[in-house]
């Protein structure tokens, strides 16, 4: 796969509102609020992301709303991965009713063109090396992407960040763990450096999508002399 899918795809378009979001969608954002508007985007995910990664969009929600991950920790890493945009927090709002609005929203898209669309069994990613290698990985620019989240003052503050994600890769699914992960980059702009960018890369082809850490997509930054 060479672009983002899944809910790190649905992240990518909440992140940067202006430039990922249609006028219809930004109409409805203004007209009814964030909860409408993100279902109409997950909705166009059926039409906007390749075959079959739009079907992993349903995996990715079912996964966390079958996870035992308390609500807290689904919204800080939504939120991280999002710059904090759409926030269910706004409105007072359960992040896994976000989530199942969402499921919703996508499969229905799914069915309009597929009516006996039935959502394929969310298996997670059962590999214990690739888990470890995904979590040392992590290590490396961890504490720096908390400290850059932590000195954005003018974005709510997002305790436990980083330990949230690690919950994710865990308890959840390795490989929407690490995608959420690397989303979090994306949106903190945090400066990757060779070395921690090769641990990337190597990662991300053992998932098989390399373009997700290629230098286009993280901001990757010349070695200190």
């Amino acid at each position: 796969m060479t672009a983002e899918f899944g809910l790190s795809w649905l992240s990518m378009q909440c992140d940067g509102l202006d430039q990922t979001m249609t006028v219809a969608e930004l109409d409805c954002l203004v007209e009814s609020g964030p909860q409408p508007a993100l279902l109409m985007i997950a909705a166009r995910s059926v039409t906007d992301v390749p075959a079959p990664g739009h079907t992993l969009l349903g995996r990715d929600v079912r996964l966390l709303l079958e996870s035992p991950l308390d609500d807290a920790v689904l919204r800080t890493v939504w939120a991280g991965g999002t710059d904090s945009a759409f926030d269910p927090g706004w409105d007072e709002g359960s992040m896994r009713d976000w989530l199942a609005g969402i499921e919703g929203a996508w499969l229905a898209a799914e069915r309009l063109t597929h009516p006996g669309f039935v959502p394929p069994p969310p298996m997670p990613t059962a590999d214990p090396g690739l888990r470890a290698a995904v979590l040392e990985t992590m290590d490396g620019v961890a504490p720096r992407l908390a400290a850059a989240r932590e000195a954005r003052v003018w974005l709510p503050a997002l305790p436990g960040l980083v330990s949230a994600v690690i919950e994710v890769v865990e308890s959840v699914d390795v490989d929407l763990g690490f995608r959420l992960f690397l989303r979090m980059l994306k949106a903190s702009a945090l400066p990757i450096g060779p070395r921690d960018h090769q641990a990337f890369l190597a990662v991300g082809e053992r998932f098989g999508y390399p373009d997700l850490v290629a230098e286009g997509y993280l901001h990757v930054v010349p070695a200190e002399p």
